[in-house]
C-alpha cells in the first residue's frame, strides 16, 4: 500500500510494523518481521492491484459520543468509517460534572440529541467518575474528553436564565480545574444553547483560561455571525488560549457567498497573534434539537418544566409567538429524529409545509411536536453553500469533524458518513483537496490541534491507530432517507494495533 502518514507530506510506498499497539517501523520492513502489519489477503485477493492507502485512523475533533459510547461501546457508526479517536463533549452539551439534581436535568433536557441510553448507569458526579465509567467498560475507540460548559453551569446554578455571580463563577472554575486534573483535554461552550446563552464574556474567558483550550458553538451563526465570531476571537485573546470554532457555517441566506469574508476575519485575528482555528463537517445541512428554539424562560427549569409550559395554552401561545419571531427560513428547516406515531408522518417535512398542512403557524406546530415527542425532537436545516464550504476547508487552519448526533429516530447522515464523504466528494470527485491534505485534516491536523501527541501520525513510537482506504471505492452511502448505512472502500481499521474492522466487517 501507499502510506499517507498524516502530516500532509507526499504518500510513499512502504510497509509498517506494529508491536504491542505501537508503531515499530515505517517504510521498508523485512517480509519475515514478526511485527509487520498484515491484512486478510483473501479479502483483497479479488482485486490485488487496488489503489490502497494506509493512513492514521481518523480523529473526530467534534463528536457527541458521550452516551453512545456507554450504551453501545463498539461504536460502529464511527469505527466503520475509520474513526479511531473521538473528541467529545462538544457544544457545551454534556453530563459531568453534576449533582444528582443537575444530572437529571441535563439528561432529560438533552435526550433528543443523545439517543437511546438503555443500560447506562447514570451514577457519576465528577468528570473523573465518568472517565472511570468509560475505562471500566472499555470503548471501541480512543477518547478525549472536553468539559462541557452546560453541566458546569447547571451543577452550580441550575438552568437559571441570568449571568453567574462571582461566587458561582468561582465554583464553576473549581469544578473545571478538578475535571482538568482528572484527565479532560479542554473546555467546550455552546453559547447559543440554554443555559450557556446567559453566560457573559468574563464567565467564558475565566473558564477558558483555566481549561487552556476551548471549542465553541458560537452565540450565533445566523444574522449576528460576524459579531459572534469576533466574540470568539476576543475570548481567545483575553484568555490567552487556543480557540476551536466548531462547525463553521453560514446560517441564513443573508450570508450566502460570504465564506471568504469570514475566513479573512479569522485570518486577521491569526495574523495579530490570536490562536483561532476551525472545523467543519462535509455537508451544507446542519442538525440540532428543536428545544433550542424555546425562549429562555421556557427552558429555565429543564425539560419537565418546559413540557408543562407547552401543555399550558397561554404559555404555549407565548412560546409559539417567540418561535414565529425568529429570523429563520422555515421552508429549508425540516423535522428529524422523531419517534412517536403521531409525529412520525412529519419526519423530513419542512416546518413551513407542516404548518400549512395543519392550518396553523410554524410556532404552533413546533410546540405540538415538542409536546408529543416529550422534547425528544430534532430538526435539520440548510445552511452553507458548497463554494463557501470549500473556502472554509481549503484553509490550513481548518480540520474536519463529524458533529454526528445519535438521535432516537432518523439522524443526520454525517454520523455514519462524514469522513468517507470528504475523500469521495472533495478529493476524488471535485479535486479541491489532495489525498494527503484531506487525510492530514482528519488525522494529524486535529490531533496536533488538541495536543494528542501519541497518535494522528504514522511515526515510530506512536500508537498504531490505522485505516486502510481504497482510493477508487471509498464513499459514504448514508443519506437523510437512509442515514444509518455504512460507507464503502474502508476495508480495515486498527485501534492501538488491534483490528476493529477487517474485510469490511466489524471484528467484535
Amino acid at each position: 500500500a501507499d502510506i499517507v502518514d498524516g502530516t500532509g507530506s507526499p504518500a510513499f510506498r512502504g510497509d509498517l510494523a506494529v508491536e504491542g499497539g505501537i508503531i515499530r517501523e515505517v517504510g521498508r520492513v523485512a517480509p519475515d518481521s514478526a511485527s509487520r502489519v498484515e491484512v486478510d489477503a483473501a479479502a483483497l485477493a479479488r482485486s490485488p492491484q487496488k489503489p490502497l492507502l494506509l493512513c492514521p485512523g481518523f480523529v473526530d475533533i467534534h463528536s457527541h459520543a458521550d452516551v453512545a459510547l456507554l450504551a453501545r461501546p463498539q461504536h460502529l457508526p464511527k469505527v466503520m468509517q475509520g474513526v479511531t479517536t473521538e473528541v467529545f463533549t462538544n457544544c457545551g452539551l454534556g453530563f459531568a460534572p453534576a449533582t444528582e439534581d443537575s444530572l437529571g436535568i441535563q439528561r432529560s433536557y438533552l435526550r433528543a440529541l443523545f439517543g437511546d441510553d438503555t443500560g447506562v448507569d447514570w451514577n457519576w458526579r465528577t468528570v473523573g467518575d465518568l472517565l472511570n465509567h468509560y475505562a471500566r467498560q472499555g470503548t471501541g475507540v480512543n477518547i478525549a474528553y472536553l468539559v462541557a460548559h452546560g453541566p458546569l453551569r447547571t451543577a452550580v446554578m441550575g438552568m437559571q436564565a441570568r449571568p453567574a455571580t462571582p461566587i458561582e463563577l468561582e465554583q464553576m472554575v473549581s469544578l473545571l480545574a478538578e475535571a482538568m486534573e482528572a484527565g479532560a483535554w479542554g473546555l467546550s461552550t455552546g453559547l447559543w444553547y440554554a443555559p450557556m446563552c446567559h453566560a457573559g464574556f468574563e464567565e467564558v474567558v475565566s473558564l477558558a483560561r483555566v481549561a487552556g483550550w476551548f471549542a465553541t458553538h458560537q452565540r450565533d451563526y445566523g444574522p449576528r455571525l460576524f459579531e459572534a465570531t469576533q466574540e470568539t476571537i476576543a475570548i481567545a485573546e483575553h484568555a490567552g488560549v487556543p480557540a476551536q470554532l466548531s462547525h463553521l457555517q453560514l446560517g441564513g441566506t443573508q450570508h450566502r457567498g460570504r465564506g471568504p469574508e469570514l475566513v479573512e476575519q479569522l485570518d486577521r485575528a491569526r495574523r495579530s497573534g490570536v490562536d483561532v482555528a476551525w472545523d467543519t463537517y462535509p455537508y451544507g445541512v446542519g442538525s440540532t434539537m428543536i428545544s433550542a428554539l424555546l425562549p429562555a424562560w421556557a427552558a429555565e427549569h429543564g425539560a419537565e418544566a418546559a413540557l408543562r409550559h407547552l401543555a399550558d395554552p397561554d404559555a404555549s401561545s407565548k412560546i409559539a409567538e417567540h418561535i414565529n419571531g425568529l429570523d429563520r427560513d422555515w421552508s429549508s428547516t425540516w423535522f428529524l429524529g422523531l419517534e412517536s406515531e403521531d409525529a412520525g408522518t412529519l419526519e423530513g417535512v419542512s416546518f413551513e409545509q407542516a404548518a400549512n398542512s395543519a392550518g396553523c403557524t410554524v410556532g404552533e406546530v413546533v410546540c405540538r411536536v415538542l409536546l408529543s415527542e416529550r422534547m425528544r425532537a430534532c430538526y435539520a436545516v440548510n445552511h452553507t453553500d458548497e463554494p463557501d464550504m470549500i473556502a472554509f476547508m481549503q484553509h490550513p487552519a481548518h480540520v474536519f469533524g463529524s458533529d454526528g448526533l445519535h438521535l432516537p429516530g432518523k439522524t443526520h447522515p454525517r454520523l455514519h458518513g462524514a469522513f468517507p464523504r470528504v475523500l469521495a466528494r472533495y478529493v476524488r470527485e471535485l479535486g479541491v483537496l489532495g489525498w494527503e491534505e484531506a487525510i492530514h485534516k482528519m488525522t494529524g491536523g486535529p490531533a496536533r490541534r488538541l495536543g494528542l501527541r501519541d497518535r494522528g501520525v504514522l511515526r515510530v513510537g506512536l500508537a498504531a491507530d490505522l485505516c486502510l482506504v481504497d482510493r477508487d471505492e471509498v464513499r459514504d452511502t448514508a443519506t437523510f432517507a437512509s442515514p444509518s448505512t455504512y460507507p464503502e472502500g474502508i476495508p480495515f481499521v486498527w485501534v492501538n494495533g488491534v483490528a476493529v474492522k477487517a474485510g469490511g466487517q466489524p471484528t467484535g
